[in-house]
């Protein structure tokens, strides 16, 4: 009786190794995991997917960005190209509304002031990143007229 059961037990762990040699038969057909390609190009609508969060939504996602930033660096740091210098601001009124900007983005407003109490409107500008997410890809300082109004950002 011993004698069987060893037998079995030495049959048993044999036979998966076995059974995957079969499996890895090389006669059959190997198929290709590379994705195809298109003969033509995709359109630009398609290529980059469209902004579908509420406004009250991306004013947030602008106003964690900036706390975690201050609280990172000490405050918001903004490099002025017309002075050359890095501003260092407060935010002082968050976003309320979002502009249309090129290749389905939003440009929002924020008005941030410096140590001395001068006063910047800062836009960002937010894409639509993978997996439904979204993503500041620029932020920038709003260029004044010469007439001392501020430029706003063009609507489509």
């Amino acid at each position: 009786m011993r004698k069987l059961i060893i037998v079995c037990a030495l049959a048993a762990l044999a036979c998966p190794q076995a059974r995957a040699l079969q499996d890895d038969d090389l006669a059959e057909v190997s198929l290709s995991t590379d994705t195809t390609k298109a003969d033509y190009a995709p359109e630009d609508e398609e290529a980059q997917g469209y902004i579908q969060e509420s406004e009250e939504d991306l004013s947030g996602f602008v106003q964690d960005y900036v706390k975690k930033d201050t609280s990172l660096k000490g405050a918001f740091l903004l490099d002025a190209p017309a002075s050359g210098k890095i501003l260092k601001l407060v935010m002082e009124t968050a976003p309320k509304k979002s502009a249309d900007g090129p290749n389905n983005t939003k440009v929002l407003e924020a008005v941030f002031k410096d140590s001395v109490g001068k006063k910047y409107t800062v836009l960002f500008h937010i894409q639509s990143a993978g997996f439904g997410g979204i993503d500041i890809f620029r932020i920038a300082l709003k260029k004044e007229t010469k007439s001392g109004q501020k430029d706003k950002p063009k609507k489509k």
